[in-house]
């Protein structure tokens, strides 16, 4: 008997000609209404999960998130299922990297004050530069996205420090990896701190005011991980009484980012309405992902960027797993 695997919401048209290729039933459904009805038998799942839809999956094996982070999946429902958790995460890592260097490389050059001047018809000099070789690159998560930015970090002479308890590797140029609990050892001594942790529990308001006051006042902190990573007050207070250099986020607590919050006006800070992630080589490689899972998942095969539910992210180190029964 075929498989069957419900989507909401539906990919694009060619993709869903190859997943049916697979010799899996696939079940498209526009609304949560529809997924309840067609998930009870179904033995997978893509898309926006719910505690709802999850109950109602009496024989569900396997969900394929729409993206690497996974805000809203980490109900206690399924942290505690037998259910095989899958995300993206890989899709992106080179994408966003080359997305923190163009923060770093904007406030490093002076780049933002001179686009305010062009703004303003001004032929002005003056900005600050901050050279970048022999500077910190501290980072904060050394997996995929970490490791791209750490590669970068070291094509511009930077010294490369990180803090991961599992780093998914460590080349020879990344001069030291901290433990979490030894994060201030490395926010001490960053010129540049880039997040690039998901968003779990430990991570939660990671950079608050304690941590902030450990760094440099020269230092400009990189988000591009998750937005509830930053006590976003903390960081504007510490921008607005110098205690912080600046700011690049991409990612915020409350998006879009509130209209006539403080960070809006501040012209250390350069702001991005979530799109680190984006590029034309994206979605290939989202379909790419998908449908090699339902091609495993199919065969009884290990799936790739499979999730540890209690930590929250894919371990590194982790070659996948079988979904039991699929065979």
């Amino acid at each position: 008997m075929k498989k069957k695997m419900v989507f909401w919401p539906v990919l694009s048209e060619d993709v869903m000609v190859q997943i049916a290729d697979l010799d899996i039933e696939v079940v498209a459904v526009d609304s949560e209404t529809s997924a309840l009805e067609a998930i009870a038998d179904a033995d997978a799942f893509y898309g926006r999960l719910t505690p709802s839809i999850l109950s109602a999956g009496k024989q569900l094996k396997w969900v394929q998130a729409t993206s690497a982070g996974l805000d809203g999946y980490f109900f206690p429902e399924l942290r505690n299922s037998d259910v095989v958790l899958t995300n993206l995460r890989g899709i992106y890592s080179d994408v966003i990297a080359d997305h923190v260097f163009a923060f770093i490389l904007t406030l490093a050059r002076g780049m933002h004050v001179y686009t305010q001047h062009q703004a303003d018809g001004q032929w002005q000099k003056g900005a600050d530069v901050i050279h970048l070789g022999g500077k910190v690159l501290g980072i904060l998560g050394l997996g995929g996205i970490g490791l791209e930015v750490a590669k970068r970090g070291h094509a511009f002479g930077m010294t490369v420090m990180a803090v991961d308890p599992a780093p998914k590797d460590r080349p020879d140029y990344v001069t030291a990896v901290f433990d979490p609990k030894d994060v201030m050892q490395m926010l001490t001594q960053a010129d540049f701190v880039v997040i690039c942790v998901p968003h779990t529990g430990e991570t939660e308001y990671l950079i608050n005011r304690d941590t902030l006051t450990q760094m440099k006042n020269t230092a400009v902190l990189i988000n591009i991980g998750r937005g509830k990573v930053v006590d976003l007050t903390a960081l504007s207070e510490a921008i607005q009484t110098g205690q912080l250099g600046g700011a690049g986020l991409d990612v915020f607590e409350t998006e879009p980012l509130p209209e006539g919050h403080p960070l809006w006006a501040m012209p250390q800070v350069v702001i991005t309405p979530h799109v680190a992630g984006i590029s034309p080589e994206v979605p290939k490689r989202r379909k790419r992902v998908i449908v090699e899972n339902i091609r495993r998942f199919v065969a009884g095969e290990s799936l790739l960027n499979v999730v540890d539910k209690k930590r929250g992210y894919v371990v590194a180190g982790n070659k996948g797993a079988q979904v039991e029964g699929v065979n």
